[in-house]
């Protein structure tokens, strides 16, 4: 495998150009007629003919390829499968060659409707491939050309694309998921697509979190780096299918209710942070800091708090000095550590315990194993319903470091806060005592530890 989408297109390509199509027996079922196939043959030359030829006569090509006459629908209603690729193949090449050619395809009356059509009633996996190919270039020039006001037959074709490359993006071939990504990337350069991909970011947004985690290796730590025919990989995730993702949600994070909104959404914030840490790209450290950039800019308060939690503003302000050369590169770092180092600075450690509970980031960070932060904080802190209620989803997770941590704070609230009012209602409706119990078999040492002592801490204290 390649786990490159565009090289196994490419190949692809390639194969069926190089595949004879006998379009006499064609012609014989009026399959083709014989006009069409001398329009085929005429620009089966040096580029600059071919050009010029197809320029000449675009709407008579366009209606050649995906006219209600068009070769491609009567190829695909009598299921020649060769005649098929052969066009999509042919279509795409003359895109490439001739750009303006798009625009006669897109004069069409209804010009998404066969391609769409074509992702999913062809038995051959090459043809949803090809069409999606053409269809990405289709739409990104119409949605070029009226950025402002696309009509509603172009709204209704992206969702449906944006459907469709969502379901390739879940799948388990990367070489696949990477295409479909691309074609995200050519897709997302206006507002309005941006705004429709997000509307769906259940279906869109949510498999890209998934791939951003598994580069992390999950739990926030690194993934690995490996080599495997000739492609890096990062976490199980190759570096170019990586880089694509990255410039997704960087394309989305021009969007300000995007920017507001994703954390919450999908919790990204952390491993672009991770992959920030471990990445041995410079052109993947680039595009994650232009997107921590962006949300800092454009949603400082939903943003900063997640990623000062991450502690990442020590590793950035360590490999500052590396890019100074760059003005692009070291805008974005200025931009981010000036805001955090600002941010920082206003938070005491009693906002800075509740920050990082509120995020699900916890770590053995100074405030959790200090008697005197306890003592002084925990009636305050037992009167903070959503902080208690954090702390008890917290005993659901799967990570070891977040389950001790998470005990080891409601054993010492359990404690310090008995006085404050409704503090054992408030363990009673969470069930937390309940929750922790569990833990006491839990596989991690450290968790069975943390957990026996909050139960102790529960059964000892007379609230």
């Amino acid at each position: 495998m390649s786990f490159d989408g565009q090289n196994v297109l490419d190949e692809y390509k390639s194969l069926i150009r190089n595949r004879a199509i006998s379009w006499e027996s064609y012609i014989r079922f009026q399959l083709v007629t014989a006009e069409d196939v001398d329009k085929i043959r005429a620009i089966d030359t040096d580029k600059a003919r071919r050009v010029q030829i197809v320029e000449r006569d675009a709407k008579g090509y366009a209606q050649l390829v995906l006219g209600d006459n068009g070769i491609l629908r009567k190829s695909s209603s009598e299921n020649k499968l060769d005649v098929v690729q052969y066009i999509l193949t042919w279509t795409g090449d003359l895109l490439d060659d001739v750009p303006s050619f798009a625009n006669a395809l897109l004069a069409l009356l209804k010009p998404f409707e066969f391609l769409l059509q074509l992702l999913q009633q062809m038995p051959d996996p090459r043809v949803p491939l090809l069409s999606a190919s053409i269809l990405t270039t289709l739409i990104a020039t119409s949605l070029t050309s009226s950025p402002d006001t696309p009509s509603a037959e172009l709204k209704d074709a992206l969702s449906k694309f944006y459907k469709y490359l969502s379901t390739v993006s879940k799948s388990g071939d990367q070489d696949q998921q990477d295409l479909a990504i691309r074609s995200y990337v050519a897709l997302l350069r206006t507002q309005q697509a941006r705004e429709i991909f997000w509307n769906m970011k259940e279906d869109t947004v949510s498999p890209l979190a998934a791939i951003l985690e598994a580069a992390t290796g999950g739990a926030g730590e690194a993934g690995e780096y490996a080599r495997a025919s000739g492609a890096v990989f990062q976490g199980g995730v190759p570096l170019q299918l990586l880089y694509h993702v990255l410039l997704v949600i960087w394309q989305l994070s021009f969007e300000e209710t995007v920017a507001e909104e994703i954390n919450d959404f999908c919790d990204i914030i952390l491993p672009v942070t991770v992959i920030i840490r471990n990445s041995i790209k410079e052109k993947i450290a680039r595009v994650s800091l232009a997107f921590l950039a962006n949300l800092v800019t454009k949603a400082p308060e939903n943003s900063l708090p997640p990623l000062l939690v991450t502690n990442v503003l020590p590793h950035l302000q360590t490999i500052q000095s590396r890019y100074e050369g760059d003005p692009d590169i070291a805008q974005d770092f200025e931009t981010i550590i000036s805001a955090l180092t600002a941010f920082q600075l206003e938070q005491t450690t009693m906002s800075s315990y509740r920050m990082e509970v509120m995020t699900g980031h916890v770590r053995w960070s100074p405030p959790h194993r200090n008697e005197n932060f306890w003592k002084k904080h925990a009636y305050e802190l037992m009167q903070d319903i959503e902080l208690i209620k954090r702390l008890s989803a917290l005993l659901d997770s799967t990570d070891p470091q977040v389950l001790s941590v998470a005990c080891n704070d409601i054993s010492y609230l359990v404690r310090e806060g008995r006085d404050a009012p409704g503090s054992k209602r408030r363990w009673e409706e969470l069930e937390v005592k309940k929750k922790v119990m569990l833990h006491m078999a839990n596989d991690d040492p450290e968790v069975r530890y943390e957990a026996l002592k909050a139960v102790q801490m529960f059964l000892q204290t007379a609230f």
